[in-house]
Order: C-alpha cells, then sequence, then structure tokens
C-alpha cells in the first residue's frame, strides 16, 4: 500500500504530505480543487512522463515522493526489484521524483538511482490507476482478450502459446530467409561459376605475387649484374694474388726481427683464401647468369602478374582475398547443391512448430472458453447489483484459420444492458455511465486474481446517482477487503461509504492560489457530506450525519436489486 504522499512545487500544490490509510479512501472536493493535480502528482510517482508545464510558477524544480509499503512482495515485483539491485528498507520502498526546468530531472528508489522505464515498470506493479476515461478501453476488442488471457487459468497457457508461436515465427522466419537466399544464389549461379572457374583457372597461392615480383627483378637486371660481376673478376685475375704473395713474404722478413707482425702473416693468408673463394663465387654466379636469362621465361612471369594485377582491379582486393573469394564461391556453390535438402529439414521444422503451435492454442482456447463462462457469470451478476435489471454479459469467439499472436480465435465482449435486448458488441449498446460500470465490475472480478496491491479509481461513477451510486460504492469498499482503494468522487453516497475521507480545496496564502488536502474527522466527513448534498442546512447535516452513522448497516445489506441511474 501507499503509506505517505509528499508533493512540493506541481502547479497549485505548494507544499502537501499526506498520509494515507489501508481499506478504501475517498477524496472529495469542489470541482477545479485539485484534485486531478493530486492523481496527476500518483502518475509521476508511477513512471508517467514530466514536463516543465507541471512546476508551480516561480520555481525551478517540483519534488513527488511517495513511501510503499511492500512486505508481502510478489513475484513479479521481486523480480524488478532484483534487476535494478534495490532492496526495501524495513519493508518500504521510497521513490522521490525530481522535475527542472533545466531538463536534469532525476528519480530515486531508495537512494539508488533509476531510469524512467524502470520507474514504470515497478509502478506497474504496485498501483493500478483508473483514470477519467480509462474506462473507453473497453470499446477497444483488443483490450478483451488481455483481460480473459489475465486470468489465472489462462495466463500460463497463454504464455505457452506465446512460446510456441515465437518458435514458429522463428522457424518460419529462417525458412524464408533460406529461400530468399536460394533465390538469390539461383539467380547469380551463371556468374558465381563464372568467377570460380576464372579464378580456379589461375591457381592462385599465397605470396606468389611477391614471389614473382622478385623473380622478375632478378631477370630484368641480368644485365646490370653481369657487368659488375665482370669488373670484379678482372681485378681479382689482374694484381689481387700477387699483391698479396708480395706482403705475406715482406711481412716474413720482417717478422725475423719483430714477433709482433707474426699475427698480420696469417692475417693476410685468410685475406687471400677469401679473394679466392670470392673469385670462384663470382665465376659460378656470372655461369648463373647467363644460365638463367631466358626471355620465355620473363615473358612468362609479366604474363602471370599482368592476369594477378587485372584479376585484383577486377575485384578491388589482394591476392590473399582473391584466394579467400574463390573459397567463398564454392562455399556458395556448394550450398546450392545443398540448398534442397535444407530446404526439406528446415520445412519439416516449420511444420513440427505450427502443430506445436496449434496444439497450444486449442489449449489456450479450451481454458479460455471455460474461463470465460466463469467471468462471464460473475460479471453478469455484477451488473445486477449495479444497475443493469436483466442484464448480461458474455464472451465470444471468432476462430481463425491460421495461427495470430493473440491465438486461434478473437475475444469479443457483448452485452446485453436491458432486458429483452439481444447481445451486441460494447460499442453498440453501452453508454459512457454504463461502460464506466462495466469497468468497475471487472476490476472487481480481477481484483481477486491481481497482484497489483494499490487501486485508484478517478471518478469512475461519472452517470451515476441514487441507489446505483450506493451499490458502485460498496463494490469499491470490497475491492478494499484485498486492496487499498482510493477514489475520487463527487458523490456523497460513495463517500459516506469510505473508511477514509480526504477533502480537496483551495485557498489563498500569501497572494497566491494553494491546493490542500486534509483527512477529514467525523465531525468535518459531516460538513463535507452536507455540502455533497447541496448545501449546509441542518436537514443536509442531519442526513449526512444519518448516512455516515448508517454506514456498517448499508455496507452489510445486499438486496437483490437496486434500481438504474
Amino acid at each position: 500500500m501507499i503509506k505517505e504522499l509528499r508533493v512540493k512545487n506541481l502547479a497549485l500544490i505548494q507544499e502537501l504530505s499526506l498520509d494515507l490509510e489501508s481499506g478504501f479512501s475517498v477524496f472529495t472536493g469542489e470541482t477545479g480543487a485539485g484534485k486531478s493535480i493530486l492523481i496527476g502528482a500518483i502518475g509521476l510517482l508511477l513512471g508517467e512522463r514530466a514536463s516543465a508545464e507541471m512546476i508551480r510558477s516561480g520555481y525551478e524544480e517540483a519534488w513527488i515522493s511517495g513511501i510503499f509499503d511492500v512486505e508481502e512482495i510478489k513475484t513479479p515485483l521481486a523480480k524488478l526489484l532484483e534487476d535494478q539491485s534495490i532492496e526495501p528498507e524495513d519493508g518500504q520502498l521510497i521513490i522521490r521524483r525530481k522535475i527542472s526546468r533545466n531538463g536534469r530531472n532525476q528519480i530515486h528508489i531508495n537512494q539508488i538511482p533509476v531510469t524512467l522505464n524502470a520507474l514504470k515498470k515497478l509502478g506497474d506493479q504496485l498501483i493500478d490507476l483508473h483514470g477519467q476515461h480509462e474506462h473507453q478501453s473497453l470499446l477497444n476488442e483488443d483490450y478483451h482478450q488481455l483481460i480473459i488471457d489475465y486470468l489465472p487459468e489462462v495466463l500460463p497457457c497463454k504464455q505457452k502459446y506465446d512460446e510456441c508461436y515465437r518458435g514458429y515465427m522463428e522457424a518460419s522466419r529462417i525458412l524464408e530467409t533460406h529461400l530468399k537466399k536460394a533465390r538469390e544464389l539461383s539467380e547469380k549461379k551463371d556468374i558465381i561459376q563464372f568467377q570460380l572457374n576464372e579464378l580456379t583457372k589461375l591457381e592462385l597461392r599465397c605470396g606468389e605475387e611477391q614471389d614473382l615480383e622478385s623473380e622478375l627483378s632478378l631477370l630484368s637486371s641480368s644485365a646490370q649484374r653481369t657487368a659488375c660481376i665482370s669488373e670484379i673478376l678482372e681485378i681479382l685475375n689482374d694484381s689481387i694474388n700477387k699483391k698479396i704473395s708480395f706482403i705475406r713474404k715482406k711481412l716474413e722478413n720482417l717478422s725475423k726481427y719483430d714477433s709482433s707482425v707474426v699475427p698480420w702473416i696469417t692475417d693476410i693468408e685468410t685475406a687471400g683464401a677469401a679473394f679466392t673463394e670470392l673469385e670462384t663465387y663470382c665465376s659460378t654466379y656470372a655461369q648463373n647468369i647467363s644460365e638463367s636469362t631466358d626471355p620465355a621465361r620473363l615473358e612468362f612471369i609479366n604474363s602471370r602478374l599482368s592476369k594477378i594485377q587485372r584479376l585484383k582491379k577486377k575485384y578491388s582486393c589482394s591476392i590473399d582475398e582473391l584466394i579467400i573469394k574463390q573459397q567463398r564461391l564454392q562455399q556458395e556453390l556448394q550450398s546450392l547443391e545443398n540448398i534442397e535438402s535444407d530446404r526439406e529439414l528446415l520445412e519439416k521444422k516449420v511444420n513440427a512448430s505450427l502443430e506445436n503451435c496449434l496444439s497450444a492454442g486449442k489449449v489456450l482456447r479450451e481454458k479460455r472458453k471455460k474461463a470465460s463462462e466463469e467471468f462471464d457469470m460473475a460479471i453478469s451478476l455484477l451488473m445486477k447489483k449495479l444497475g443493469f435489471r436483466g442484464g448480461k454479459w458474455k464472451t465470444k469467439f471468432h476462430q481463425f484459420e491460421k495461427p495470430t499472436p493473440d491465438g486461434l480465435e478473437a475475444v469479443t465482449f457483448t452485452v446485453c444492458t436491458n432486458p429483452g435486448e439481444p447481445l451486441l458488441p460494447l460499442a453498440k449498446t453501452a453508454s459512457g455511465g454504463e461502460i464506466s460500470r462495466l469497468m468497475l465490475a471487472i476490476k472487481t472480478v480481477l481484483a481477486e486474481h491481481d497482484n497489483i496491491p494499490v487501486l485508484i479509481f478517478d471518478e469512475i461513477d461519472t452517470g451515476i446517482g441514487g441507489m446505483l451510486a450506493v451499490e458502485v460504492g460498496k463494490a469499491l469498499y470490497s475491492l478494499s477487503n484485498s486492496h487499498q482503494v482510493l477514489c475520487i468522487s463527487h458523490l456523497h453516497q460513495i463517500a459516506s461509504l469510505a473508511d477514509q475521507q480526504y477533502k480537496v480545496f483551495k485557498e489563498i496564502s500569501e497572494d497566491r492560489t494553494v491546493t490542500r488536502v486534509i483527512n477529514l474527522s467525523f465531525e468535518e466527513r459531516i460538513e463535507e457530506i452536507a455540502r455533497m448534498l447541496g448545501g449546509s442546512s441542518d436537514i443536509s447535516i442531519k442526513h449526512a450525519r444519518e448516512l455516515l452513522e448508517k454506514r456498517k448497516f448499508c455496507l452489510s445489506e445486499n438486496p437483490e436489486s437496486v434500481s438504474g441511474d
């Protein structure tokens, strides 16, 4: 339940601190007093979008906070809190939201910052806020299926169907993607085969281009290399060996007089051997140049490099990438060969997932029909209490040939609001006030299975009065046995049945209009209900006192029928 609501600088509310009780609470006040602002503040705690226009004139920020008692946390809420790493403190959640004109808005839950989306998800598990015009959702037939599927005996079957339907859609998507690729490959088969032949014929290998360019460089420089080798041989053959021999003899004579010269004799002998080896190498090198200078080989290399360059330019890639492309083309052709067998396998998977989906859909259909029978009986019974004498509610099903996201059938609510009239879709038979009462009946039935602890009704009693208003009040009170119920009402019949009554009013403070909310005492409730009766005369006050004093007796009554509105 929501235990405390604090609002600061929001529209006409300058500062408000409101302690809320369990059970059935009603908010009353003159039109324009600010009741909608109060609902708007609660909506902001639930994740509704805010704007700077909501901030009270003259201030830069507005604050809204709420304390929620969550000692008994239901599974959906517990999971959401776990995902946000939020732990209740002393069984409480404290939601605090700041709205700033500069756009630097903040949201905290138990001191932990959260996103607006996270707040919206948490808010959906804390409060069911039924606004003034929400009952119009009943006119949308998509909403009918959601209501039936929310029933506890139906929900697991719907979840199972959703799982099977997703499997069927995924299998169908994979098959469609496969068929699309097969068509594309088939259309490109000739091109793929041509390209593959072109690359295969060339017999490319990694590093080949660099090897060919190195060989080409050698072959192209044979004349220059021959000239260099010839000059080296000429020098070696002419005088090097004679000079080395002469130097060695002179060093030997010198060593007779000075022993320090001996190492140089060894070095000069080594140099002589090196020059001899160099002469042999150069002779062999010159012979190799002569033997390898093959014009046919040079022409082959130039031709080969030209073909490689042409394909590189054609496909805008390197030789290594050409090899990868060749492998990919081979795989695509292989895919074309396997595509028929793959198609048959994928079609089997689609058919199997379709059978699973149809099977789950049939189970869902039976559960929906069985649950709707009990739901129809409960709504029809409540309709009688809410002023529909002879009224009847019936859920109808329209079967589909193929699975849809919602199942194998469409769900439509039909209603008879007057005796002797046929069952018709809601949009064709019910008025605005009737739709409001029908929504209350649905909320009452669903409340038995609802995990959301707080229900808020904003003027759901629009368009009714008399004894019918009393029955609406009883229905709201009945809901408060399992939920905290907050209701904004203009009817004294409903206000007098509440456990607590809060008065919303405007006053002038420091030359500015402000909205206030106070929890009324018993005597103050008498005055407020007297106002709602039409004035503060002795008769009105007496009637108001009687309504409050006979409240328990009225709530214990269970008349078989009541008058219409």
